[in-house]
């Protein structure tokens, strides 16, 4: 497998190599990384991608249809390609087919409507009868409209028949759902009735105080939001970035990486075809998304993908002869994304069910003694809350399964300011990349140096965190290395005897022969002592009982006994 070999012989991390199951220094993917003890300049500012917007109060005005005749000149004024204002975006790509869409769900009519994806059976609660079609992506009726010839037009409905096209091609691969359309006032806000929303539009994105605090909650429920530019409207594009992301202040968006489930989970996307624009993007999709959990709550596309989903690309000419600078996705591509998209809705629709509800007990221990293991996070600049609830699940098994008092309450550690000592064992995860600052290395260092323990884990097995964890750990540790941990290791044995594991799906398909059921841990040593601790795979994943596409990691009984062993081998060395 070509892994380094150490002075000693054992196996360790090498620098830059192609990545194999039981290497922590590679992808998943099989692309080469090349790896530095610092951060590249590219490196830190894709970490700290965070839009950077001001807080302003201003009325946000939804639902209002302001009535006006737009001039249809082809001059577009104001920023290269960007136009005068968003008005001059306003082109109705389609007539509207003569379809009848489902105008809803009524509010007496709430059931599960999440299906298996297709081969994983999942059961279904009984439905409230005269049964009513199941929906996925609901299209949001928003924002205003304007007269174009004699036909008034609408923003939310520049791009008319993409749902229709979008929903025939997921019920062509099993999932039987039918289109809607709803309004903001109308809509019931549940995930459980509606698992994702669709904004597509060209103007700006407004909603009152009263639409955001519901889009807020029917997102951290576990529902989706769905931003589409449709034409690649700058003023659509940066006006959803600044609304999503002063909705959710804890949060930030985030470029998906490669590897994103997403990309993956139906058909391989590594490359796709622009319509118009993209020369940045070198062939790459290009997506931003929110996470909530491990899954992504809001999803914003710069590119257009309405117009591809619906078939009718002519419109760019137009947009184009107007001086404007459109961004879409090729018919193809864009229809691929589609086919992706509604599985990854169905999967990962089921996780936000779960991890939205994962945190409600949280506060039972709060007042417990000092005495009691307590579960320590550390904060850091990537999407560190990759598993809301999967600490409180393990500590549950732990609990069950030994002497150890717990608290089930799990703590954020913020390693700029809080002094560790009060927690020995410190957990960290992620999903993507970060980089420690010179406080958080000097805070980590001390910990480990005076005898406390650091687990770290890779959210979904995803390449872009194992790249950063590699990277930022030597920077802490720049005299030591990761090495992968003996299977005769007291680690496997510290609680429950952990000689074979049962892998995920993902992974036991892409490293299954290679791996034949070994558990997979790396660690460094400290004073001759085992500190740190390093899962390539998914151990968090597999501690909350629901199943995550696509992600790379260990089953729950798997999961749950290496984890309690982790937690035991800390405590007792």
């Amino acid at each position: 497998m070509g892994i380094s070999m150490g002075i000693n012989g054992t196996e360790r991390i090498a620098s830059a190599t192609t990545f194999e199951i039981v290497r922590p220094d590679t992808l998943a993917t099989g692309v080469v990384v090349q790896m530095s003890d610092h951060p590249t300049e590219k490196e830190t500012s894709m970490t700290q991608l965070s839009r950077s917007h001001v807080k302003s109060s201003f009325l946000l005005i939804a639902v209002s249809l302001t009535i006006a005749l737009l001039d249809s000149g082809p001059a577009a004024i104001g920023q290269e390609g960007k136009g005068a204002s968003s008005d001059d975006w306003f082109i109705k790509s389609d007539k509207d087919r003569n379809e009848k869409l489902q105008t809803g769900i009524k509010g007496g009519e709430k059931r599960d409507i999440i299906p298996s994806l297709p081969g994983m059976p999942i059961p279904q609660s009984e439905r409230i009868k005269p049964p009513s079609p199941d929906y996925l992506l609901g299209k949001v009726k928003w924002g205003s409209g304007a007269i174009i010839g004699k036909e008034l037009t609408e923003d939310w409905n520049l791009a008319p028949n993409d749902m229709l096209e979008f929903h025939k091609r997921a019920r062509a691969k099993g999932f039987k759902y039918m289109p809607t359309q709803t309004s903001l006032a109308e809509f019931s806000y549940d995930p459980a009735l509606m698992p994702a929303i669709l904004l597509g539009g060209v103007r700006e994105v407004k909603f009152t105080p009263t639409v955001i605090n519901k889009l807020r909650q029917y997102v951290l429920d576990g529902g989706m939001i769905v931003c589409d530019s449709v034409y690649g409207s700058p003023w659509f594009y940066e006006s959803s970035l600044e609304v999503f992301d002063d909705m959710f202040p804890e949060s930030r968006f985030r470029v998906l990486p490669p590897d994103h489930p997403l990309y993956h989970i139906t058909s391989d996307i590594d490359q796709v075809t622009y319509q118009s624009g993209g020369e940045g993007e070198k062939g790459k999709p290009f997506f931003e998304g929110l996470y909530i959990g491990s899954r992504i709550g809001v999803l914003v596309s710069k590119y257009g993908l309405g117009c591809g989903l619906a078939g009718k690309m002519d419109i760019f000419d137009q947009l184009e002869a107007r001086g404007l600078k459109p961004k879409a996705y090729s018919e193809q591509s864009a229809r691929q994304i589609g086919e992706n998209l509604a599985p990854y809705i169905v999967g990962y629709g089921r996780v936000g069910e779960a991890e939205g509800k994962a945190e409600l007990f949280g506060a039972i221990d709060q007042n417990a003694p000092t005495s009691e293991f307590i579960f320590a996070q550390v904060k850091h600049d990537g999407h560190w809350n990759a598993h809301p609830g999967a600490a409180r699940q393990l500590l549950t098994r732990l609990e069950k399964d030994s002497a150890i008092p717990v608290n089930l309450k799990r703590v954020s550690v913020d390693l700029e300011r809080d002094d560790t000592s009060a927690w020995p064992f410190l957990f960290f995860t992620g999903l993507d990349d970060f980089v420690l600052t010179a406080r958080q290395i000097r805070a980590l260092r001390r910990h480990v140096n005076q005898g406390g323990t650091l687990v770290i884990n890779n959210g979904l097995g995803l390449a872009t965190f194992h790249q950063a964890a590699v990277r930022e750990m030597r920077r802490v540790f720049p005299a030591d290395e990761f090495r992968l941990l003996p299977q005769t290791h007291e680690i496997f044995s510290s609680l429950h005897t952990v000689s074979r594991v049962k892998y995920t799906p993902t992974l036991m398909k892409d490293q299954g022969a290679k791996l034949q059921g070994r558990p997979v841990l790396f660690g460094v040593k400290v004073a001759g002592k085992l500190r740190v601790i390093y899962s390539p795979y998914d151990l968090e994943g597999g501690w909350n009982e629901v199943r995550y596409p696509l992600s790379r990691g260990y089953q729950s009984d798997s999961a749950k006994k290496l984890g309690s062993n982790i937690i035991m081998y800390a405590m007792t060395h």
